[in-house]
């Protein structure tokens, strides 16, 4: 006997017509899954250098940054910059912390006139004493001395607009535990106030270079006088020929016209025959 259907199940019904048909074959969607699988099992950081390469470069405010494997690569220029820069500094700080303290003493005049040629001597030493230092030294005006770094290489120098300058010797000498000296000889070249400016270096070696670091400078103004015949004289000799034509020549004509008529006035008149 034939049984009547089973009623009609809405829900059952529902449930089929919402279920999503997928579009993918099968052996699509196995490839899928498999892929899926390996990825899991990949370690994270083998899936992150994969992300890397695929990344394309990325332009941030005009400047290309490079993918995230790039940049692991590339070291941090700005900070091997600094240490380098923060080693350079500490080299020269400890060569400078090592620089035994000496002396200096030299010669300032205020006062030089313009024919005349002047010394300027300056004497450093590591073991003598200022007063020692300033007996030593020869030449005018007043002594100054005080302490200073002695490095076992040194250089002075001497300069100033307005004068002639000639080193008697080296400018660069290699410092003994005695006494060093220094001579320059200096002509005035202009009148009028002029500054002398004396700058001391100490050579040290930072890697395997030698190079200056400067340790003091002075300057000492002076003042180059010139008398009144040397006014004269000069004023002589720079416009002989115009104050010759100019002045002079009249002058002179002048008083030889006066001469002569003078001479004239006094003449006995001659004797009529």
């Amino acid at each position: 006997k034939r049984q009547p259907p089973p009623p009609y199940d809405d829900t059952r019904q529902a449930r089929r017509t919402s279920a999503p048909v997928s579009a993918t074959p099968r052996r699509t969607r196995m490839a899928a899954g498999k892929a899926a699988g390996r990825a899991r099992a990949e370690p994270a950081s083998q899936r992150q250098q994969a992300a890397a390469v695929d990344a394309p470069d990325v332009a941030v405010d005009g400047v290309i940054a490079g993918s995230a494997s790039d940049a692991a690569a590339r070291p941090d220029q700005g900070t091997d910059t600094e240490t380098e820069t923060s080693t350079a500094t500490q080299i020269v700080d400890a060569i400078l912390s090592q620089l035994k303290l000496g002396n200096v003493a030299f010669n300032a005049p205020t006062t030089i006139n313009i024919e005349d040629t002047v010394s300027i001597h300056v004497t450093l030493s590591p073991s003598e004493t200022a007063a020692v230092l300033e007996a030593r030294v020869e030449g005018p005006g007043e002594k100054v001395s005080l302490p200073l770094q002695v490095s076992n290489n040194m250089e002075a120098r001497l300069s100033g607009e307005g004068f002639r300058i000639v080193p008697v010797t080296s400018e660069r000498q290699a410092v003994s535990s005695g006494v060093t000296d220094w001579i320059w000889d200096v002509t005035p070249l202009n009148a009028g106030r002029h500054t002398l400016t004396l700058t001391i270096d100490a050579l040290i070696d930072v890697n395997g270079e030698t190079v200056p670091r400067t340790l003091r400078t002075f300057r000492k103004p002076i003042q180059v006088e010139v008398t009144t015949t040397q006014r004269v004289s000069g004023l002589l000799s720079e416009h002989g020929k115009w104050l010759w034509t100019t002045l002079l020549v009249p002058i002179f004509g002048w008083m030889a016209r006066k001469r002569s008529a003078r001479n004239k006035s006094a003449a006995p008149p001659a004797n009529e025959t």
